[in-house]
């Protein structure tokens, strides 16, 4: 198999490898592949109980809050449903797509995409089914919400007595058999079903593709000559054009809403009639003053550490372009796979806002509504992911050569 590691650069031609072993690129140790193992029927079988799981988790009580006597229960759908009671309509459709929608949909193409659907369709719909579908996983926060669950109860547990229903623990083996099928997914084995990668000459397989002109087509990963990949017909390029402006813009976006995201209070808690704001950092102080330690602290780092950490190693990294490739490149280039794997763990807080807002609801008694801090907390989880995915870490690598190199090619753009 023929590829070029995405973080540096380098061109490999990886033998064949067997069950439980993995390729690793030489020059930067990062990830490449798994054995080409056939897991088509578990992956049928794991999607398929994932999605009957989803499904059941919808129609059932998903947690009961009590408190004086008074009992608010919700379903799956309510944590979106009320949210746009109170013209968050933005978060409520985030919400909905995120932890229903998508999930609902992957799975479900990925159950005939592994009976074989790909051979049977035309390329031209094969290519694109499989590009959608892939798309999608980045996408998808049910183990984030699942996560953001725990959080809420863990808040609400001193004021009230909580129960979960059937459908919370429907949710549960729903998000673990999600994570099964996403853990046997083969993405190479899927492109081979369209078309089997085409080889390059072997002379040309030394170095780095940029010095060789072949470029890595960022979708099925086919090393090409041409301008467009000649399995998946994406358009190929030496680098993703205009990374590093792509990336800042939407850096400088994020973290304009960073700013109001703390400012502004992210709920309103109400008891007894009266009304109190919380912010990020006063909902992390009350976790902290009632003893809730771990979960201040998860709080804090998703919420507060993490995104401000993200701001600035990938500003950095915009910045490292510019400068040779050193000893210290191999560790960036690690910083950066980190930082793209955490990004949407900032959600947390989020969740935990829309099951509040959805569990408590009684009344002058006791009720929590949304805050405008919680918009622009979304909308900044959101730039801060796609920063991350504009940024094009090959750039780190490259010698002034390769930039002189990659400016032609924009201008012959």
């Amino acid at each position: 198999m023929q590829t070029a590691c995405p973080n540096c650069d380098l061109i490999i031609d990886i033998p064949r490898i067997v069950a439980k072993q993995m390729a690793v690129c030489p020059h930067c140790h990062s990830k490449l592949c798994a054995a080409n193992v056939n897991y088509d029927s578990r992956i049928v079988a794991l999607s398929l109980s994932a999605l009957l799981m989803l499904l059941s988790s919808m129609f059932y009580p998903f947690i009961s809050f009590s408190s004086n006597g008074i009992t608010q229960t919700i379903t799956l759908p309510d944590a979106a449903r009320i949210l746009f009671n109170y013209d968050s309509d933005l978060l409520g459709l985030f919400i909905d797509v995120s932890i229903i929608g998508l999930p609902m949909m992957l799975l479900a193409i990925l159950i005939p995409l592994h009976l074989g659907v790909l051979k049977v369709l035309p390329n031209v719909i094969a290519r694109r089914l499989l590009k959608f579908t892939l798309a999608l996983e980045p996408w998808i926060m049910s183990e984030i919400f699942l996560i953001g669950v725990l959080v809420s109860m863990v808040k609400i547990m001193s004021l009230a007595e909580i129960s979960f229903g059937v459908s919370f623990w429907a949710y549960v083996a729903f998000v673990l058999l999600y994570i099964g099928a996403l853990a046997h997914l083969n993405r190479a084995r899927l492109w081979e079903q369209i078309q089997p990668q085409a080889k390059i000459a072997a002379e040309k397989l030394s170095h780095r593709a940029i010095d060789n002109d072949i470029r890595a087509c960022h979708v099925c990963h086919q090393l090409s000559e041409g301008e467009y990949c000649s399995r998946c017909n994406s358009k190929t390029h030496l680098r993703n054009l205009h990374s590093v402006q792509k990336a800042a813009a939407w850096l400088l976006t994020s973290i304009a809403c960073y700013i109001p995201a703390n400012l502004f209070p992210i709920m309103y808690t109400t008891s007894l009639g009266d009304e109190s704001p919380s912010t990020l950092i006063g909902g992390v102080i009350i976790l902290w003053q009632a003893g809730s330690y771990p979960i201040a602290v998860i709080i804090f780092l998703a919420s507060v550490v993490v995104p401000l950490a993200k701001a600035l190693i990938l500003s950095f990294l915009c910045f490292l372009v510019s400068k040779p490739a050193n000893s210290q490149t191999k560790g960036y280039t690690k910083v950066y796979q980190l930082t793209e794997f955490i990004g949407k763990w900032s959600m947390i807080d989020v969740f935990v806002v829309a099951i509040l807002v959805a569990l408590v609801q009684l009344g002058n008694l006791m009720s929590v509504t949304p805050g405008l801090g919680t918009v622009f907390f979304t909308i900044m989880v959101i730039c801060q992911m796609l920063a991350a995915h504009a940024f094009d870490p090959r750039l780190l690598w490259d010698s002034p050569s390769n930039d002189k190199k990659h400016k032609l090619e924009k201008q012959h753009e």
